[in-house]
């Protein structure tokens, strides 16, 4: 069976996700999660794009903004992938478009189908989200990225667990 995963089903992975990379702010950016100076809900996709680039060209270690904390070439690559118009608004509801697309690329579909476990859905969404935990490793608390010198997890595997039990009695 192959039928579309009902949009509520999401909820519980969006949240557990944006309390770890953002606190749940839409205009966090890396080093700010309490932002409130730049409105990125008011920007255009390719001015969030243009902002991404010159706040590396700064001299930040990460260009990661929104709710989700999107990077620049993951933010491009999900333009092209879902035919995004670069105009459109980077505000709620495209954000969140944007973190169920990922979290499909990270296997929602196979995890609804059965085709693979909730440790591996967990440990592939701790790939793409720093702040998840990588509950397949023998420290399941540490992020998939904790030797980068930037990233850590924020998230216990409870929570990650609790929140993929969630969905998946959503489905």
């Amino acid at each position: 069976m192959n039928k579309p995963i009902n949009p509520i089903a999401y909820q519980p992975l969006l949240q557990v996700i944006a309390k770890g990379e953002s606190h749940g702010n839409y205009n966090a950016f890396f080093g700010s999660p309490t932002n409130t100076t730049i409105s990125f809900t008011d920007m255009r996709i390719d001015e969030v794009l243009a902002w991404q680039k010159s706040y590396v060209a700064e001299g930040a270690v990460s260009n990661a903004v929104g709710k989700y904390q999107i990077i620049h070439p993951t933010l491009e690559g999900l333009v092209a992938q879902l035919s995004i118009d670069p105009s459109t608004r980077f505000d709620e509801p495209t954000q969140d478009r944007l973190a169920i697309a990922l979290i499909d690329r990270r296997g929602a579909k196979e995890f609804a189908q059965k085709q693979i476990s909730a440790d591996q859905f967990a440990a592939n969404l701790a790939m793409e989200w720093a702040a998840l935990p990588n509950i397949q490793r023998h420290d399941s608390e540490s992020s998939y990225y904790a030797n980068d010198g930037i990233n850590q997890s924020h998230i216990s595997s409870t929570e990650m667990r609790a929140a993929i039990r969630e969905f998946e009695a959503r489905l």
